[in-house]
């Protein structure tokens, strides 16, 4: 039985100062921060998402999601959501079919970005946490993502693309068709979003950070606003420890993103919501980080 890693976040304060650390460059020479914390930066990436062929599987996959179109509160996106494990499974006649829709090209880039960022970032986060936060990500635990803002799956009067949220994992990738619409909460500011440009390529942190950090790195809050009418588009690569990784004694990674699965399908439109419960996704967690 492989090893299983632990960190604890019982003893986590509510704000941490912050620790006179000059890590190693994240990405390279163009990273714009883009707030107080310095685990939010824009960076212009030597890898391209491949948005010519990204919306022809959306075209070709012949789900239609219309839970949007029917509550303005509900995301107004379209996903289609990929990993290592599942592309593995693919049948060789299903792979070949989607090669010619450009498949091959997708596969190709998330494999680029793998390579290129996923270290550099993971030992930029060690030096700014002080602890090697690698021994946590030993088995790849990625999952990749393509979005369509679809006019055709929205609220036609609706400007909320996908509601404010913080990711559970340890951080984040995402790559944009250059239309703007996502928006990041200022760190010292809540309730203040901050435009991202639609050109730029965000890292930003999630939950788990936060715990592998002892508190030292933060979440990152964000949301997308859709201009009705207007498609956007996104590739985003998401990092997560390894789902036996244990938090707080006996909780593990893998129960603790099925605790923040619950609040995403009512997000989403997926689930209704069962009586008066006002808590939201970032409320709950912090009550479990930080009880």
């Amino acid at each position: 039985m492989a090893a299983t890693s632990t960190f604890n976040a019982s003893n986590i304060p509510l704000s941490t100062p912050s620790r006179d650390i000059q890590p190693a460059p994240l990405l390279d020479s163009s990273i714009r921060p883009m707030s107080s914390s310095s685990t939010i930066v824009s960076f212009e990436p030597d890898i391209q998402a491949p948005f010519d062929a990204i919306p022809r599987h959306f075209q070709d996959r012949g789900i239609f999601k219309t839970a949007a179109t029917q509550n303005a509160a509900s995301d107004q996106k379209f996903t289609i959501d990929l990993s290592p494990a599942r592309n593995g499974r693919i049948p060789d006649n299903l792979r070949h079919a989607l090669a010619a829709a450009g498949f091959d090209e997708v596969l190709d880039f998330f494999d680029k970005v793998n390579g290129a960022y996923i270290d550099p970032i993971m030992t930029t986060l060690s030096q700014l946490t002080g602890a090697d936060i690698h021994q946590a990500h030993k088995t790849g635990n990625l999952n990749y993502r393509l979005c369509d803002y679809s006019t055709d799956t929205a609220d036609p009067e609706s400007d909320n693309g996908c509601g404010a949220h913080t990711n559970y994992g340890t951080f984040t990738i995402i790559f944009q068709d250059g239309t703007p619409g996502l928006e990041m909460e200022d760190a010292e500011n809540p309730g203040a979003w901050v435009p991202v440009p639609g050109d730029a390529a965000v890292v930003l942190a999630g939950w788990c950070a936060v715990i592998l950090s002892g508190g030292c790195i933060k979440a990152t809050r964000h949301r997308v606003r859709r201009t009705p009418g207007v498609r956007r588009l996104s590739a985003i690569l998401f990092v997560a420890p390894d789902l036996d990784s244990v938090i707080n004694g006996e909780v593990n990674v893998g129960w603790f993103k099925e605790v923040m699965g619950k609040k995403w399908r009512r997000r989403e439109g997926n689930e209704e919501l069962e009586g008066d419960d006002p808590t939201t996704q970032d409320s709950e967690i912090e009550n479990l980080i930080w009880a």
